[in-house]
């Protein structure tokens, strides 16, 4: 189970990196402020969601960690306080069940994520 985490981890980080660096070439490439796609805010104080970054998936306030992955997490048996310890120094336990309470509020979505998710890697 821990090369599982481990290899979400690195996938979550490398899509955050990869959107990064998206998000900087344009700004350096002369985007305008006006055209800055704006957060769009959610119910859920530690969730937001931002056109263009990892699909427009809610994730994590300035974290980068997705709904998805916390929902992929408890469903391989971790507990919230088990994904704060492998997330150690990044997530809060506030967070963590931010995240569980917009998957309980949008079950629909969220595994909807989980199954393109599921498919693409099925593809590789």
């Amino acid at each position: 189970m821990s090369t599982t985490i481990e290899a979400q981890r690195v996938y979550d980080e490398l899509t955050w990196l990869r959107q990064t660096v998206e998000t900087l070439t344009q700004k350096v490439g002369g985007l305008a402020a006006e055209q800055k796609k704006p957060t769009l805010s959610t119910t859920h104080v530690h969730i937001a969601r931002m056109q263009g970054v990892k699909g427009g998936e809610p994730v994590i306030r300035r974290k980068g960690v997705t709904v998805q992955t916390i929902v992929v997490l408890t469903q391989h048996g971790l507990t919230p306080a088990q994904i704060v310890e492998e997330y150690e120094g990044i997530l809060t336990l506030a967070e963590v069940h931010d995240a569980l309470g917009y998957y309980y509020d949008h079950p629909g979505e969220i595994e909807q994520y989980i199954a393109e998710n599921q498919a693409a890697l099925e593809r590789v």
